[in-house]
C-alpha cells in the first residue's frame, strides 16, 4: 500500500458569464464593478479582471464551434432558463457576451474567493453571473 505525504488538492470550479455595457476593458469592468479611483478594492478586483481575462471564451464563438444554440450551450453548463433569456437579451442588444471558469487553485487570492462564491450581478452596466459551482 502507497500513502501519499506531500500536498494533496481537490481543485474545483465555478462558470461565469459576463457582459459590460462598454467595451470589454480593465477600465470597463472596474467602472462597472464600482471601483472607482485607489477604492482599497481595487487590487481585489483588478486581480478578478486578470482571472476573468485569462479564463473567458466569446460565447457566440463557442457557440458557433459546437454548432449549438445559445440556450443549449448554456443548458449543458448547468445554467436555468433565467440567465439564457437574460443572456439572449444582452446579445439581442449587440453586447459580447463572455463565459468561463474560475479555479479554487487559480493564481490569484480573488479568483479563489469568487470560486467558491455564487453570485450575480445585474444592472445596466454588467452583467456577471458566478452561480454555477463544482464545490
Amino acid at each position: 500500500m502507497k500513502i501519499k505525504r506531500d500536498f494533496v488538492t481537490n481543485s474545483s470550479s465555478t462558470s461565469f458569464i459576463i457582459s459590460t455595457k462598454e467595451p470589454w476593458s480593465e477600465d470597463a469592468f472596474l467602472s462597472a464593478i464600482g471601483i472607482e479611483g485607489e477604492s482599497p478594492m481595487r487590487k481585489l478586483f483588478l486581480d478578478l479582471f486578470e482571472a476573468i481575462e485569462q479564463n473567458k471564451n466569446d460565447i457566440l464563438t463557442a457557440v458557433k464551434e459546437e454548432d449549438n444554440s445559445v440556450g443549449d450551450f448554456l443548458r449543458s453548463d448547468g445554467f436555468n432558463e433565467e440567465t439564457i433569456k437574460i443572456v439572449e437579451t444582452i446579445l439581442s442588444q449587440n453586447r459580447t457576451v463572455y463565459y468561463g471558469s474560475l479555479h479554487s487553485d487559480g493564481e490569484t487570492a480573488a479568483e479563489v474567493f469568487f470560486c467558491m462564491e455564487s453570485f450575480v450581478i445585474c444592472d445596466d452596466d454588467i452583467y456577471f453571473n458566478g452561480r454555477i459551482g463544482g464545490w
